[in-house]
Parts: C-alpha cells; sequence; structure tokens
C-alpha cells in the first residue's frame, strides 16, 4: 500500500468530520427549534393558569439588561444625528460590491473508502476517548447516512475564510 500524503491526510480527516459533524450540527438545529417551540407551550400554560404539580417549578421573568444595538438601529440613530452623512451612508450600503471568494472543493476518488482509523482521529480530535470514539462513530454515520450526509465519495465544497483587507 502506498504511503499517504500530507495533503491526503488533510482531506481524509477533513471528509470525515464534514461526514461526523454535519449529524451533530442538524440534531443541535433540531434540538433547539424544539426546545423553543415548548418553551413556547410552557409560557401559554403558565398565562392559562395551568396547575403546576409540585414536581416542577417555571416562570417568566422580565429582565432589563443591557444590549448593543443591531446594525439597523445603529444606522437610523446615526441618519437621526447626522442627516446629510445618513444618505450617503444608505447609498453605499445600497451598493453593490463584487465578492471574492475562495473555496475548496475536495473529497474521496471513486472507488476509494475512509476508514474506521479517519473517523476515530477526527473524533479523538473533538475530545473522544478511543475507546468512546470506536463505540460511537458507528451510530453516527448511520445518523449521516439517514440524513445523507455519509456519502464519502461525494464533491464537497467549502468556503475558505478571507481576512478582510482594507481598502486604500
Amino acid at each position: 500500500m502506498a504511503e499517504r500524503t500530507e495533503i491526503e491526510k488533510e482531506t481524509r480527516m477533513l471528509i470525515a468530520l464534514d461526514i461526523l459533524y454535519k449529524p451533530f450540527s442538524s440534531l443541535g438545529a433540531k434540538g433547539k427549534r424544539k426546545a423553543e417551540k415548548h418553551a413556547k407551550s410552557i409560557v401559554s400554560f403558565l398565562k392559562e393558569g395551568e396547575e403546576k404539580g409540585e414536581r416542577i417549578f417555571a416562570r417568566v421573568e422580565k429582565r432589563d439588561e443591557e444590549k448593543a444595538r443591531d446594525l439597523r438601529e445603529g444606522i437610523d440613530a446615526f441618519k437621526e444625528e447626522y442627516p446629510q452623512y445618513g444618505k450617503l451612508l444608505e447609498k453605499c450600503i445600497k451598493e453593490k460590491r463584487m465578492s471574492h471568494n475562495k473555496y475548496i472543493i475536495y473529497g474521496l476518488s471513486e472507488g476509494f473508502k475512509l476508514g474506521e482509523e479517519d473517523y476515530v482521529k477526527v473524533m479523538m480530535g473533538l475530545g473522544f476517548e478511543r475507546r468512546e470514539a470506536n463505540s460511537v462513530y458507528p451510530h453516527i454515520l448511520a445518523i449521516s447516512d439517514r440524513l445523507g450526509k455519509a456519502v464519502e465519495q461525494a464533491e464537497r465544497i467549502m468556503l475558505i475564510p478571507q481576512k478582510k483587507q482594507k481598502e486604500k
């Protein structure tokens, strides 16, 4: 068997990571949506005066907290204080600009597969111990497969984050 190059090792790790993290991300987003739904339901029950029982507690509290303005609020405040510059600012915001992005396109060539060790290394890099990674990764792959994310030979694309350059 030919020795793997460094770029092959890195690409295999990226493919395994892509296959493993997507189900977590998907499940996390699903969990957040469900948690928000349950919280709204509890608030409704509290408003209706539903009896809570003695095993749980639930209440709604209003809290005043300082929070930074969002972008639109900041722009509106600026326009109010400096109307002549506010118009220029709005014009600048509305102008479109060409965005130049770099992407890495990667994948496994036809006929090749990732090995167990590729997945285990990625999971160990995420904080799992070897024993845990060995026992958990097959289940994560099964979920990933059900979600349609586990195709090893798929062409993958990832935006390469660019450092913002100051215009001169």
